[in-house]
């Protein structure tokens, strides 16, 4: 008798334990078609301009990994190679399938965002050697070792002295960022040198200006926006140093900032 009562004990503990493993299932399967038919419904939502399945889906998943689900989502853009945001830095890329989604999301009550680089299923028209999208910038040394007295040209960091047709040549279109100079005043005298930049021999309207008052290092910085002081590839950049009043300076460092696009 006791046998009989063990083993319908026992036949009823499976039968309760596989209930409960159905229902588990059975929940389990639920969330996850709810799950799925919120991350379609929010594909077709949140996303700025249709495409293609798999690319939400990659979209999607890579979100989620990072802890970020389909309800907290408020959008998701494809960002334009022309005008990356600074938060994005791919330098070197030679694949021109690439394709960069901005998301964004509710992170605590805070608007935050997060950067996904996929494969774009239509190539993205060519981005020339690299695919890069903040500016691209680069210096210019230009300087003279020594005392001076007079105006003049400045040497490049290859000692040779330009002059209106002697200079860096410049293989991209850009614009001159800005430029800073560090001189020593060894002799002063009521007046100033200015550092004045020229473009094809052409005097462009950015420098810096150092007053010779006092004898002692001086420094002058200027930064501008990019698009005002404009250069073509091909063009010479040179730069040249005059002095108003009768100081005397020596070791003239300067530098120029470039900034090109493509």
């Amino acid at each position: 008798m006791r046998k009989i009562f063990w083993i319908l004990g026992a036949v009823l503990s499976l039968l309760i334990v596989g209930f409960f493993v159905s229902a588990q299932l059975e929940t389990n399967e639920a969330n996850a078609a709810q799950s799925s038919d919120l991350s379609e419904n929010l594909s077709a939502e949140v996303f700025e301009k249709p495409v293609s399945t798999q690319a939400q889906e990659y979209v999607l998943n890579f979100a989620e990994k990072r802890g970020i689900f389909p309800s907290e989502i408020s959008f998701v853009k494809e960002v334009d190679f022309d005008a990356l945001p600074k938060e994005v830095n791919i330098e070197n890329v030679g694949d021109n399938n690439l394709a960069i989604y901005e998301v964004s999301y509710d992170n605590q009550g805070i608007e935050d965002k997060v950067y996904v680089v996929t494969y774009s299923v239509e190539k993205l028209s060519s981005q020339g050697d690299l695919i890069i999208a903040q500016d691209k910038r680069q210096f210019l040394n230009f300087g003279f070792s020594g005392m001076m007295n007079s105006s003049g040209f400045l040497k490049t960091a290859t000692e040779v002295e330009t002059n209106l047709e002697k200079g860096y040549v410049m293989v991209r279109d850009g614009s001159i960022t800005a430029v800073s100079t560090n001189l020593e005043v060894l002799k002063n005298n009521p007046g100033n040198i200015e550092i004045i930049v020229y473009v094809n021999g052409e005097q462009v309207g950015f420098g810096n200006l150092l007053s010779t008052e006092t004898a002692e290092v001086k420094k002058d910085y200027d930064v501008q926006s990019k698009g005002i002081v404009n250069f073509k590839a091909g063009d010479v950049i040179s730069v040249y140093l005059k002095s108003n009043g009768e100081a005397v300076w020596g070791d003239v460092i300067t530098i120029l900032e470039i900034t090109t696009t493509n």
